[in-house]
């Protein structure tokens, strides 16, 4: 089992283009195979990516947040999921083709002359009864 740590490519592609039912399909088991357009973020630091899981009502519930600092803005108009590419290889889709959709909020910050850059925060939150697919791209 391979279990570098660490993300090393974080990709976006727009959630109405996704097959229907990833989730269900994940929860069966299945690493969907996604043939998409996908567009590259490019990202600075170390972006994380957790999930938590828990049982409400009855019912599993999973929530995820992936954070990255960079230079490009992601079009606020279009609803995106978000596809994470490990160091050990593996990749995860957050977000899929019917709500609830991933949260993109954003932080900005002009920098110090000391060392910090000048770079836009993302942190994407994502609520469903599995957050975080496992798949290919």
């Amino acid at each position: 089992v391979n279990t570098l740590p660490g993300i090393v490519k974080i990709q976006m592609v727009r959630c109405e283009d996704l097959p229907e039912h990833l989730m269900l399909l994940a929860e069966a088991g299945a690493d969907p195979v996604l043939a998409l357009p996908a567009v590259d973020i490019p990202f600075f630091g170390f972006p994380s990516l957790k999930w938590d899981g828990s049982i409400l009502n009855g019912a599993r519930q999973e929530q995820s947040t992936l954070e990255f600092k960079t230079t490009y803005r992601i079009p606020d108009n279009i609803r995106f999921a978000f596809v994470v590419t490990t160091a050990a290889g593996r990749q995860y889709l957050i977000g899929t083709r019917e709500p609830k959709y991933p949260q993109i909020k954003f932080s900005d910050t002009t920098g110090a002359p000391d060392g910090d850059a000048a770079l836009r925060t993302y942190k994407i939150t994502h609520l469903a009864p599995k957050s975080v697919l496992p798949c290919l791209l």
